[in-house]
């Protein structure tokens, strides 16, 4: 079978054939349909993950976010041969991932049946980032009318926060490219910035005098985090960073709860995000699609810069 695998950290990635691999006890085979791509993934490639607590085998396959169907399944696996599975593969040991035509997930993968009115390149887009999003709009703890900054606010984690939020009745303030206003005003943004010609701090301060409730920082340094957004908020504020930019101890003197926040997935997430598009609630970010052939036109993509959405890999 063909898949996107490095034989040691810091190798390029690449697309070549590979053994089928075979589930163990607890473990499932997917034939993958679609796979979401995600920085992670070529962090891994790069060796950021390497003393996280996860154990990496070689040759490694590549990708966590997976849509696909159950080929095989070991003894005492919770998925059954034909079931239509999706979610977010991140156990403690790696070697099997989703940028392949079949992978292997063990039991502790964040997996869920995926419904029929959820087609699997959707369902590829909604785990890491959908996840993420849910989470993080949970610990922030939004109420109606409240004003919450979202830094990074049309990428993955971002179209999915941005709804999530104006859901539970916040006032967004989405901090995005031009190019990408209407896309957020579409998700739910009460505001849009353009960080590429306005100072994102004194815009904010000029808009809301008095100060913003929350944040949700996607793309800042700690230094911009800490001299610039986090003033923005006023006593008693969140501000959760997903790129570990913030420092919890020194807002905490301020009265403001802050967190630097890393995702650990669930089965019941997934199926919670499932429910939300199937129901009409929650629109899957946009996609831009790749034939696995062209998994390499998506890396340069991802590592070139912003993306608006998700890019998924289809198989």
């Amino acid at each position: 079978m063909r898949a996107y695998v490095i034989d040691a950290f810091g190798d390029t990635p690449a697309l070549r054939e590979v053994p089928l691999p075979d589930p163990g006890p607890g473990e499932v085979q997917i034939r993958v349909r679609a796979a979401g791509v995600n920085p992670l993934d070529f962090k891994t490639a790069a060796g950021e993950l390497a003393g996280s607590g996860a154990e990496f085998s070689f040759p490694l396959t590549l990708g966590f976010d997976v849509a696909g169907m159950v080929t095989a399944a070991g003894a005492g696996a919770d998925f059954a041969v034909g079931d239509e599975v999706f979610g977010l593969v991140w156990p403690h040991s790696f070697e099997h991932g989703s940028f392949a035509e079949y992978m292997t997930a063990p039991r502790q993968a964040a997996l869920a049946h995926r419904p029929e009115g959820l087609d699997p390149v959707a369902a590829a887009a909604l785990p890491m980032t959908g996840g993420t999003a849910q989470s993080v709009v949970d610990w922030l703890g939004l109420t109606e009318g409240e004003k919450l900054l979202v830094v990074g606010a049309t990428g993955g984690v971002g179209s999915y926060a941005l709804q999530m939020a104006a859901d539970r009745g916040a006032h967004v303030i989405a901090v995005a490219a031009a190019a990408d206003h209407e896309y957020a005003r579409s998700l739910g943004a009460a505001e849009t910035i353009d960080h590429r010609t306005t100072d994102v701090a004194d815009a904010v301060r000029s808009a809301h005098p008095d100060g913003i409730d929350a944040v949700i920082d996607l793309a800042d340094n700690a230094e911009t985090v800490s001299t610039r957004i986090a003033p923005l908020l006023r006593d008693g504020g969140r501000l959760l960073s997903t790129v570990f930019a913030t420092d919890p101890d020194v807002l905490a003197a301020r009265g403001i709860r802050a967190v630097n926040f890393a995702y650990r997935a669930t089965g019941e997430d997934m199926a919670r995000l499932a429910t939300g598009v199937t129901a009409g609630g929650l629109r899957v970010a946009e996609t831009r699609n790749y034939p696995l052939a062209s998994i390499d036109e998506a890396r340069t993509a991802l590592m070139n810069g912003h993306v608006r959405g998700k890019l998924v890999v289809t198989t």
